[in-house]
């Protein structure tokens, strides 16, 4: 069963800066219309982006890297997998992210899964390939969104910085189901072998029906006992 579907795609794909490059080849006139020239303003994007900001804002070794690798990848454009920067955002994920919410508090872990609930379901109904790309990790402009999608986009992602910050302070990994754990969890909660398959399936799903899963586990956590709360939701935060 394949629950972690959300790895290296959570952050994006081989298109990350084809409007970056675009901007280059416009030429010097638009760094001097906007005030700044494409690199940085890509870097102001990735310090936009949930949890990649105060990544950076806490390591300050990242911000030099991550600029390193959107000028590389103005310089000599990746023609085949995931940009230079958006590996660097995967090995942010596995080295600072993922630690992190791994050790954040029930309370906190909870309430930053609740919100994601909360934003996949107006999704669902408001804008069904914006909930698709939020689940699969693709959701790159936030301010395109409806007024109500981007309130409740703003909701979780405070629940979630706030989870990071809990972790970061703790900085000892607390308790995570294991797989089998969660799939035990998950049948308690109403899942069937059809919701199963379309888990192991979820990168092929259609936009409807990716969205109906990730809200079936983002919602599971309430109708858990409480002593399992806590590590269910730090285990979909991390996976």
């Amino acid at each position: 069963m394949e629950i972690d579907r959300r790895d290296l795609i959570r952050y994006g794909g081989t298109g990350l800066l084809t409007a970056v490059i675009l901007i280059v080849l416009v030429g010097s006139g638009w760094a001097l219309i906007r005030g700044k020239n494409p690199v940085d303003s890509e870097l102001d994007n990735m310090r936009q982006m949930p949890l990649i900001g105060l990544v950076m804002a806490d390591n300050s070794d990242v911000e030099r890297r991550m600029r390193k690798a959107i000028e590389d990848e103005v310089r000599s454009p990746t023609l085949d997998g995931l940009s230079r920067p958006y590996v660097l955002i995967a090995d942010l994920r596995r080295q600072h992210i993922v630690p992190a919410l791994r050790a954040a508090d029930d309370a906190a872990a909870v309430a930053a899964v609740a919100a994601r609930a909360d934003l996949v379901h107006h999704l669902r109904r408001a804008d069904v390939a914006a909930c698709r790309s939020f689940s699969v990790g693709t959701l790159q402009r936030a301010r395109s969104l409806d007024s109500e999608s981007r309130r409740l986009f703003g909701r979780w992602r405070q629940a979630v910085e706030a989870a990071y910050r809990s972790g970061k302070a703790a900085g000892q990994p607390r308790p995570l189901p294991t797989r089998p754990e969660v799939v035990e969890l998950l049948k308690q909660a109403g899942f069937r072998k059809v919701d199963f398959d379309r888990l192991n399936a979820f990168r092929h799903l259609s936009n409807e029906v990716s969205c109906d899963i990730e809200l079936m586990v983002d919602s599971v956590t309430p109708s858990l006992p409480a002593d399992k709360r806590g590590p269910f939701a730090r285990y979909v935060l991390t996976n």
